[in-house]
This record gives C-alpha cells, sequence and structure tokens, in this order.
C-alpha cells in the first residue's frame, strides 16, 4: 500500500511538472541587424574609413599592374625583334628582365595578401566596439521586454508573425546612449 501511494505521489508530480512545463509561454523576437547596422551613424562612418583605405590600396594596384603590363609588353616586343637588330636584348639581359617581370608579379601579388588583411584588422577595428554595442542593447532590450529568444531575420529563412521585430527597440536605444 505504501509503495502504491509513493508511486501514486511520483506519478502526480511528474504530471503536474509537465503541466506546468506545458503552461509556459515563449516570447519571440527577431531584429534585422544589417538594416540596423546600415542605420547607425557610427557604423556609416566605419563603412566609409575602410572604402577610402580600400580604394587607396586599389590605386597603389592599379599602378603595380600597368608597371607589370608595360614590362611585360617591353619584353614582348623585344622578343619578336630579329637576331641582327641592335635594340634586341641580350640574353643576359634578357634573363634580368624576365627577373624583374618575376619579382614584380610577385610583390603585386604580396601586396594583395597583406592589403587584404589590413583591410580586414581595420574592419575589425572599426566595427568590434559598434557591434558590442548593438548586441548589448539587444540585451538590454531582451531582458527589459522579457524576451525568451531574439533570432537575426537576416539569417533566418522564415519567422512568424507572432514574433516580434525589436529593430526600431535597438536603434532607439542606441540613439538614445
Amino acid at each position: 500500500m505504501k509503495k502504491t501511494l509513493n508511486l501514486l505521489a511520483i506519478i502526480f508530480f511528474v504530471v503536474a511538472g509537465f503541466q506546468v512545463n506545458a503552461q509556459t509561454t515563449y516570447k519571440f523576437g527577431h531584429i534585422d541587424s544589417q538594416k540596423l547596422l546600415q542605420s547607425l551613424p557610427e557604423s556609416t562612418q566605419a563603412q566609409a574609413t575602410l572604402e577610402a583605405e580600400g580604394k587607396a590600396i586599389q590605386e597603389q594596384i592599379e599602378i603595380m599592374e600597368v608597371e607589370y603590363r608595360n614590362k611585360v609588353n617591353d619584353f614582348v616586343e623585344n622578343d619578336k625583334l630579329t637576331l641582327g637588330d641592335p635594340k634586341k636584348w641580350s640574353d643576359i639581359v634578357k634573363a634580368d628582365k624576365e627577373k624583374e617581370i618575376q619579382d614584380l608579379a610577385s610583390r603585386a601579388q604580396q601586396f594583395q595578401g597583406v592589403a587584404q588583411q589590413k583591410i580586414q584588422a581595420k574592419r575589425d577595428e572599426l566595427f568590434k566596439p559598434i557591434l558590442e554595442k548593438v548586441d548589448k542593447a539587444i540585451k538590454d532590450i531582451a531582458k527589459e521586454n522579457k524576451f525568451t529568444y531574439i533570432f537575426d531575420i537576416t539569417t533566418l529563412l522564415y519567422f512568424s508573425e507572432e514574433s516580434i521585430d525589436i529593430t526600431s527597440m535597438v536603434k532607439t536605444k542606441l540613439t538614445a546612449q
């Protein structure tokens, strides 16, 4: 009899626990982080800084490309000359010019790699504080409004109409700071 009462008590608590969990409501929110970032002045300023640096790097790359093309064209044109032509390079000069072209191509490739790393580092440096600020604002809004989950719709395939768009709330919080 005692075992039966214990078993009934356990069953009661388990069922009651499921009942409580079944009644728990979840509050979902979503945010369009791309739209939010594009609307922030500091994000626009950071993007302009990156574009200016990218433009300067692109100009340097174009200068190197012109120099490379000129050297290759000179090499090809000289190679077309006949053996008796006094303008034709000797084998030593030709080998030296070929090495110059290879070195220039190597330097240009190395420059592009380093430039990409520097741009990425600059992007991280400029956007890290902005993203931290946005993340904090999202967490604050979620806590203040008792959201269970906040989803970013830029990476989400579907969201329900029951989900609350908090993009404007976060933007308001960020502009108030």
